[in-house]
């Protein structure tokens, strides 16, 4: 399974990356590409052009931000006008209180993680690890 990974205002960006890369290794994910964003609207167009490539996008980043750049802002303001409702969604959390999300729409999963590895590699775990294999048909 192929999957895309946007970094948005991420900081520790390449041990992320390999926090990330361990994690969906053991579901078979292979990054397809990496790219990364600055502004919200860059955001929406790496997404946009994420889901139309790969079933799973992850973005990592974007949760530290005071400003309307903050990814939970962002992503409400996305989502608020969509047919997407909290069956849909479901936040994700780590020890240390750093946040994610994890949202599926049809067969696309979005994975929006912290920029810490340490907050990845415990919010991917195994349960989530077999709802991606689940929704994306990953044996």
């Amino acid at each position: 399974m192929k999957y895309n990974l946007i970094f948005y205002i991420a900081k520790k960006t390449s041990y992320c990356e390999k926090a990330v890369r361990k994690a969906l290794g053991a579901v078979g994910g292979e990054v397809h590409r990496i790219t990364g964003a600055t502004t919200p609207v860059a955001l929406g167009e790496e997404v946009s052009r994420s889901l139309k490539i790969c079933p799973l996008t992850v973005i990592v980043g974007g949760f530290n931000s005071m400003d309307d750049d903050n990814l939970a802002t962002v992503l409400s303001r996305v989502f608020s006008n969509s047919a997407l409702t909290l069956d849909n969604m479901r936040k994700l959390s780590a020890k240390s209180g750093a946040e994610g999300y994890i949202i599926r729409y049809k067969s696309q999963i979005l994975l929006a993680l912290p920029d810490s590895p340490e907050a990845i590699e415990e919010m991917c775990s195994e349960e989530l690890l077999a709802y991606i294999r689940e929704k994306l048909g990953v044996n």
